[in-house]
């Protein structure tokens, strides 16, 4: 279990950096690329809930869903000030959405597994 929780965490500080890279990042956005985004946001936060839940950091299950979500609207706070990217409140829902469902993940995996 130790070498699982090792791994988590670092899979989980690279998982933050690529993500945070990604978010800054200009992109170019088509009509049909507005729905795939949410998509995107809402795996990735899947992602990110099993990856920090796994690494063990926070001893407390909530604060894994606190902490990422907090992560989420940091994320879309700093969009406010980069020119070529925008706030969306749709992005917190989604990544509020990947949270939820990670959560019954989890859930589903501590009573089952």
């Amino acid at each position: 279990m130790k070498y699982v929780q090792h791994s988590s965490r670092i899979l989980l500080l690279f998982s933050i950096l690529t993500i945070t890279f990604v978010a800054t990042q200009e992109v170019v956005l088509e009509d049909q690329f507005l729905t795939l985004d949410k998509f995107l946001h809402f795996g990735c936060f899947i992602y990110l809930t099993i990856i920090a839940f796994l690494s063990k950091i926070f001893y407390q299950e909530l604060w894994v869903y606190v902490i990422v979500l907090g992560y989420g609207i940091l994320i879309e706070i700093v969009q406010i000030y980069i020119p070529y990217r925008s706030f969306e409140f749709f992005d917190i829902f989604a990544d509020f959405a990947g949270i939820l469902i990670a959560s019954f993940f989890i859930k589903f995996a501590k009573i089952y597994i």
